[in-house]
């Protein structure tokens, strides 16, 4: 089974997942057809394929992935992604900080 088919087959499972779905539950759902890669961070990275590349619209939560199907559903996921910018901006300040203070002389 090749890449495309593989995604194919996440998208069937997210869509008709009554709820969240984690990767971990992705991921066993597909070994019992393909092997779908190593890790579960395959289908994260197809997941995210699935949604920038193909504009497909599944959401994600600390509770797993979902499709947005509603208003209420676009807004969760707008809300969560806008929730990790602040981590995610102390992220990459600490990153060029710490650059930074280890080369002096070649600063970001």
């Amino acid at each position: 089974m090749n890449k495309q088919q593989i995604k194919t087959q996440i998208l069937s499972i997210i869509n008709n997942a009554a709820n969240y779905i984690t990767a971990d539950e992705i991921y066993n759902q597909l070994l019992q057809s393909v092997d779908p890669g190593r890790t579960q961070e395959t289908i994260r990275k197809y997941i995210r394929e699935l949604v920038n590349e193909q504009n497909n619209l599944i959401g994600s939560s600390n509770q797993g992935y979902f499709k947005i199907n509603t208003p209420q559903k676009a807004q969760e996921a707008i809300n969560y992604l806008l929730s990790r910018i602040p981590d995610l901006q102390m992220r990459a300040d600490n990153l060029r900080a710490t650059w930074n203070a280890n080369n002096p002389n070649n600063i970001i």
